[in-house]
């Protein structure tokens, strides 16, 4: 592995539960190291409704940005990229291939690109967000629609945590958040990227998220909601605004019933696919490949590494 370049770096995205994992597992096998690049993977103790890498995934190719955080902090972007930049010198000098993996797009394009400085966090005016949204619950996404639509298309009606900071950094700095994160610019002097994106077709990729969601369910979903609120992690908290956790806590409260839940758990998944897809086909330079590719997809690393 002496051949490595050291100013090389292999993306690989697409929607949730298309199978990166795996083929990341298969395709990193001896020759690198994950970054999880996940906005919820990075919390300790919600496990199911992230769907983390198994233990023998774990065992087969090391792993980096997995349960390194309380579900009580604010990880944001710029956590991730100073972790993922103090994190990619040292697989280099054990003379491995860093694999970025995940479905967080922000995070992709903040390694990718010198974005705009955004304004710093107001917490004054957060507070006063999410207040809004618990006395009515939608009301930041409808009014992201209306003041940046073009980031509305892309920001899950769920994921207030990035609702919140697109509309802060809005009305801080009169800057829409779609044109904070589309008008930076390529860095040309850090690395060198391979794109890959993973995807199936839609009904494969449908049919793979109800499994899934339902399998959480099945594993214990709903009871680790419940640890987390008996350990203090309530609604408030950005990490329980994610997919399964943010239902589940609405059908804790009596908002909805088992069905209900199960239901929008899974329509809301799908959804979130179709944005994520969205956001990923605009990545120019992305190499395409399916699920069951990896050995394809090794191939094309090893070449773009020049190993032989």
């Amino acid at each position: 592995m002496d051949g490595v370049k050291k100013d090389r770096l292999v993306f690989i995205f697409g929607p949730t539960g298309v199978g990166k994992s795996d083929l990341a597992c298969e395709s990193a096998r001896e020759i690198g190291e994950i970054i999880s690049v996940d906005s919820m993977q990075v919390y300790k103790g919600m496990d199911l409704g992230t769907a983390k890498p198994s233990k023998e995934q774990m065992g087969s190719v090391k792993h980096h940005m997995v349960s390194i955080v309380s579900p009580g902090y604010r990880f944001s972007a710029g956590n991730f990229k100073k972790l993922a930049l103090s994190i990619i010198p040292g697989i280099y000098k054990r003379k491995k291939i860093p694999f970025l993996v995940g479905g967080t797009g922000l995070y992709f394009r903040v390694l990718d690109r010198d974005l705009m400085d955004a304004p710093p966090a107001d917490l004054n005016l957060r507070e006063s967000l999410y207040t809004d949204e618990e006395n009515s619950r939608g009301t930041l996404y409808k009014r992201l629609a209306r003041v940046d639509p073009a980031a509305a298309s892309f920001i899950h009606p769920n994921d207030i945590l990035r609702i919140v900071r697109a509309l802060e950094i809005f009305y801080l700095s009169g800057t829409k958040f779609s044109e904070y994160i589309n008008n930076g610019k390529k860095k040309t002097s850090r690395f060198e990227i391979l794109k890959i994106g993973i995807n199936d077709d839609r009904r494969a990729l449908y049919e793979r998220l109800e499994s899934r969601c339902v399998k959480m369910i099945e594993s214990g979903l709903a009871e680790e909601v419940y640890r987390m609120l008996g350990a203090g992690f309530t609604e408030k908290y950005p990490s329980m605004k994610g997919l399964g956790y943010s239902h589940f806590l609405q059908n804790i409260k009596g908002c909805l019933s088992y069905e209900e839940t199960v239901k929008l758990f899974i329509r809301d998944t799908r959804r979130y696919a179709k944005r994520q897809l969205t956001w990923f086909r605009k990545e120019a330079g992305t190499l395409w490949y399916g699920p069951s590719d990896s050995t394809i997809v090794k191939r094309v690393v090893e070449s773009f590494f020049n190993l032989k």
